[in-house]
Parts: structure tokens; sequence; C-alpha cells
């Protein structure tokens, strides 16, 4: 499953992006987006905890929406309705898919990591595509997904239903280390979420080549950080990747590319490593450290 989840992240970041553009970028329309794509994750993440069993079928409406979503743009649909369904889809899935990932492997940031790491690929591909053929673009991305959900879906109808499940969690309130801890996580996400929206402000128009080696090297980094924080430990990745993205941030500018580049790498490490830290803090709830997480990077891009 981590395998077709990761094949479909990015379909669903093209399909959720190329709805947002196809009815214009107003800050209206962005926010809304980033509201409802990302911070709508924590509510379903509690959900999806109590009721495990909804976690497939949230995995295939949240295809299904994003899928539609971009075929109707596609046909020349438009509105906030369109809007709605594209972002709710991209919740849907990304937080489905998410906790079965965190649940089917104990926790651990490489799996997670590697899932996460597509999304940067997708939206480079959803930007171009519509920006360059848009009609074409948005129904082939809603195409591909339909077919790789589909797939999906199949594997998991045949997947023994608690082969890959983590026990669910007793109710119990965190204590005071817990939260405290869940608080500087939360914290941390928001801040290196603002830390990557700002350097990517700095380096706007810094030319196509640019652009196509910081979605490579942010897949790299977001894939590569979890696994190596299993290697050598999740604070130490953590902590390099804070230092990281501080520098990438307010110091290095864009123009000294190669050192640009290489924080840029040193920045994404932290994406697995900080899942796996979440998901032991919240009583290894997968819904919601995958909610928690996405709220954090909400909270930053304001």
């Amino acid at each position: 499953m981590l395998a077709l989840f990761t094949i479909a992240h990015p379909l669903v970041d093209a399909c959720s992006l190329g709805v947002l553009m196809a009815g214009g970028m107003s800050w209206r329309r962005v926010i809304a987006y980033n509201a409802m794509a990302f911070a709508l994750q924590l509510p379903m993440g509690l959900v999806a905890d109590a009721r495990p069993g909804l976690v497939r079928g949230g995995f295939a409406l949240g295809c299904a929406l994003a899928a539609g979503a971009a075929a109707v743009a596609a046909a020349g649909g438009g509105g906030w309705w369109l809007l709605v369904a594209a972002c709710v889809g991209n919740a849907l899935f990304h937080l489905t898919a998410g906790k079965d990932v965190l649940d089917a492997h104990g926790g651990r940031g490489g799996p997670v990591g590697l899932f996460i790491s597509t999304g940067a690929l997708g939206l480079l591909a959803g930007r171009l595509g519509v920006e360059r053929w848009a009609g074409a673009a948005l129904s082939g991305f809603a195409l591909a997904l339909a077919a790789v959900a589909a797939v999906a879906v199949a594997r998991w109808r045949t997947r023994p239903e608690n082969s890959c499940r983590a026990p669910t969690p007793a109710a119990s309130c965190p204590g005071a280390w817990e939260l405290a801890a869940l608080i500087g996580l939360f914290v941390l996400v928001a801040w290196r979420s603002w830390a990557g929206l700002a350097a990517g402000r700095i380096s706007a128009g810094q030319g196509a080549a640019l652009l196509f080696a910081g979605a490579a090297v942010t897949w790299c980094g977001k894939s590569a950080g979890g696994y190596l924080a299993e290697q050598i430990g999740r604070g130490a990745v953590t902590a390099a990747s804070v230092c990281g993205s501080a520098a990438l941030a307010l110091v290095c500018p864009p123009e000294n590319a190669v050192a640009w580049l290489a924080l840029l790498f040193v920045a994404q490490l932290a994406t697995g490593p900080v899942l796996s830290l979440l998901y032991d803090r919240t009583g290894r709830r997968g819904g919601m450290a995958f909610g928690l997480n996405c709220l954090g990077l909400f909270a930053g891009s304001l």
C-alpha cells in the first residue's frame, strides 16, 4: 500500500492545485484552500482514530472528490463548490493514507516521510500543467488518480482487516510532559512551514532550473529524513533540519544555488522524524498525529 499511496500523492496534489488555479488565485481562495486541505485533517483524524473502519472508505471518497473536481474543472466548471470538493478530497486522502502508513509501520519516520515526499512533485506538475495545457493536464491528472486509487482500494479490500492496524489506544488525557512535547512539536512544524514559505518567496523568479532542482531536492530530503533518523536518531535529524530551515529562510540567498539547495535538502529532513515523534506523543493515534502536523503546516502558512 505504501507504494500506491506514494504514487497517488502527487496526483491528488496536482488535481487540487489545478482546481484552485483554474478558478483564480485570489487570496481568499488560497486561504480557503489551505484551511480546508490542511486544518480539516485534525477533526478527520480524531474521527478516524475512533472509527478506524471508516478509513478505507474515506480514502476512496477523497480520491473520488479530488479526481472528480479536476475532471469538472477540465470541462470548464468552476465556482467555490468545486474548490470545496477538491480540498475536502485532498484532506481525506492525506489523512487516511497518512494514518494507514503510520499505523501499518509502527510510527516509523521512514515510510511516512517517503509517502509525503512526492507531494512536492505533484505541486510542481499541477502548477506547470495548468499554466501550459490547462484542461488537458487536469484531465490527465484525474484519469491517472482514478486508476491508481482503484488499484489501491482493490488491494486494501484483500488485506486482512487487522493485519496493518495499530491497536486502538485507550482514551486518556496526556500528562504534563506529553502535552508540553506536543506543543513543542506543533510549534516546530509551524516554524518549518513558515520558513519553507519564506524561502520560497525569496527564491521566486530565480528561473526554471532552480524551480525543478528545488522540487527534486525537497523530494529527496523528505524521503531520506525518516530513514536517516532511524539510524542516527530522530532528535539529531530534527535539530539539524531546524538549523537548515533557519539558514535557508534568514541567511542564504538563492543566488548561491549550490548552498541554497543543500540547505533546502537539510530543511526537509525533519518531515518523517517529526511525524514519528508526534505518533509516539499522541499515544500511537495515527489520525491525531497526522492531523496535528497538518494543522501546524496551516498555522505556519498564515
